[in-house]
């Protein structure tokens, strides 16, 4: 496979005997990966492992934003320790700290020459619209970046988490090149242009001098770069063995900020899963020929090398070789979904450049519904730059018809509340979800129709402001606004007259009570007798006529008053004698 850096092992089940080798591992052991369900979770976990000898690793970016941690533990300790995590009741997962690797090949094929492959993807006619922004920042989350030649004055201050440094350098090449695909600066009489040529680049180091790294160090490039404004973020790195939730996690906090996820396939010719292609929220990126096929050659000694396949998880796919700068500043072919990844980050930027509004939903749908070719293994197909940086953004507003229940509903604790004639209004993207709001503060979400959210009035009494806020996938919004009334105040309740406590009685007796209640009203006073219901009234004054002698010798008489939207107040007992 020439350099192909890939996975160096598979993720192994908690329970496995052990792990495969090299997965996750240190040279101290094997990391552990330990999410917990809150920050307080965290907090005294760590104490407690602290206390066994154990310690929790990793930035405060993961713990406070992911709420994850690392942990080293001895090879033959990990099936023993991972239940005992589990167990706790704040742990929420626990994984092996897989090592990711680039992605590239390099070929034996000739050089392709003068970018034809931008040609092929329509990419200069996309440059009549735009050549980029300033504005977009493409994060390069990879094996650093070295500022030289034609992307000199491309890149920002980024970090190295390989190192924990400011200087996020590249040390193996890779990531350089991938960079150079990206916003290498165009029509400057010189070198190469990359396909957003007036984007920049947000260099953050997360695999070695070998091209190798770990989940977490991913992560929190990912989490580092969408915190730092990056609009799109590249991925040209991955591995088999399962999803990773820690990477969903992150990719998911990115997307919520804002930016687009993209990542490559893997260039061994399977349709086995590499993540965080594999992941939902993120366009996984297959590798094409000069005919807009599946790349996939022979090479001899080593076997099929070329794009990963699969409809399920492969979005789109580009030219799988390209021209790349690397950091020497010289200029040669690049070849693997490393290469095809940039190529469709780059074709992002260009459409997050020319429509700034677009959220990433709406980015994504331009450059995947826009994707053109044959074959089965890619979901859309090859993708056309051109057409993406020209579909039209829905800008077009949902609309809400009604809430239920109806405006000025009295009720008491909780409370069902339903958006009713919920409609994309023909933008085409179709409802993301709706949110509700109880005087300006969030209640909860529903994602699916009909849109139902149970809001608990707590100890309110009064006129609270229900608001309805229903978004678009490409983030347009509509509100519609309702009041009802919260009554969670017991009603006002007396003996007005009737044989005091410890009376003797007999025959019959009458007992009067008065009730009020400003809330909802009274729905009516009850009378019970030694524990059972006798008889009620729901019209003031309230009055009740008992036949003692039909009860014992001793008779157990209360008073209950119940308002209409179901709140009780009970006055204390009187105990008869007969």
């Amino acid at each position: 496979m020439g350099t192909a850096l890939l996975i160096s092992a598979l993720a192994w089940g908690i329970g496995a005997a052990a792990p495969a080798a090299n997965a996750g591992a240190d040279a101290g052991g094997v990391r552990l990966v330990v999410g917990f369900r809150s920050t307080d979770g965290l907090e005294g976990a760590t104490h407690r492992l602290a206390v066994s000898g154990l310690r929790l690793k990793g930035t405060q970016r993961l713990a406070s934003k992911l709420r994850a941690r690392t942990l080293t533990v001895p090879a033959g300790d990990v099936a023993r320790i991972t239940a005992k995590l589990q167990a706790d009741d704040n742990v929420a997962f626990v994984q092996v700290n897989r090592k990711v690797s680039k992605f590239d090949v390099t070929p034996n094929d000739p050089r392709f020459a003068d970018q034809r492959e931008l040609g092929q993807i329509q990419v200069p006619a996309a440059w009549q619209f735009t050549t980029g922004a300033a504005s977009t920042v493409v994060a390069v989350v990879d094996t650093g970046v070295t500022p030289v030649g034609d992307i000199a004055g491309a890149t920002l201050p980024g970090w190295d988490f390989v190192n924990d440094d400011a200087d996020p350098s590249d040390d193996e090449g890779h990531g350089t090149e991938v960079a150079s695909i990206i916003a290498a600066r165009g029509n400057n009489g010189a070198g190469m242009a990359g396909v957003c040529w007036q984007c920049r680049i947000l260099p953050v180091k997360v695999l070695n001098s070998q091209g190798l790294g770990f989940d977490d160090d991913v992560a929190d490039g990912i989490v580092y770069a969408a915190d730092h404004g990056a609009k799109v973020i590249n991925l040209s790195l991955g591995g088999p063995g399962g999803a990773s939730r820690l990477l969903q996690m992150a990719t998911d906090y990115a997307r919520a900020k804002g930016a687009v996820v993209v990542a490559a396939a893997g260039n061994d010719a399977l349709p086995e899963i590499n993540y965080p292609a594999g992941n939902a929220g993120v366009i996984g990126v297959g590798g094409t020929d000069t005919a807009g096929n599946r790349f996939v050659t022979n090479v001899p000694g080593v076997g099929d090398v070329g794009s990963n396949y699969g409809p399920s998880w492969v979005d789109v796919a580009a030219p799988f070789c390209t021209t790349a700068q690397n950091r020497s500043g010289a200029y040669g072919t690049f070849c693997g979904t490393s290469a095809s990844t940039p190529l469709v980050s780059g074709v992002a930027a260009l459409v997050k450049s020319r429509e700034p509004a677009a959220n990433p939903w709406s980015v994504e749908n331009a450059v995947q519904i826009t994707a053109r070719g044959p074959g089965n293994w890619v979901r859309y197909g090859e993708i056309r730059a051109d057409a993406a940086v020209v579909t039209l953004i829905d800008r077009f507003a949902p609309t809400i018809g009604s809430t239920t229940p109806a405006g000025g509903t009295k009720f008491r604790g909780t409370l069902t509340v339903t958006a009713t004639g919920v409609h994309d209004n023909s933008g085409g993207s179709g409802i993301d979800h709706a949110s509700l709001y109880a005087d300006g503060k969030f209640v909860g979400s529903d994602y699916s129709a009909p849109f139902t959210v149970k809001f608990n009035s707590g100890r309110r009494n009064g006129v609270v402001k229900l608001q309805w806020k229903v978004y678009d996938r490409a983030g347009n919004s509509a509100a519609y606004t309702r009041t009802v009334v919260a009554d969670n105040l017991a009603p006002a309740l007396k003996w007005k007259s009737g044989p005091a406590n410890n009376k003797r009685v007999k025959g019959k007796v009458t007992v009067k009570a008065s009730a009020s209640d400003a809330g909802s009203g009274i729905l009516r006073v009850e009378l019970w007798i030694n524990g059972k219901l006798a008889k009620t009234d729901a019209k003031a004054a309230y009055s009740f006529v008992i036949n003692t002698a039909k009860y014992g010798k001793k008779i157990k008489v209360q008073l209950r008053a119940r308002d209409k939207v179901g709140n009780v107040k009970s006055i204390s007992t009187r105990t008869w004698k007969h």
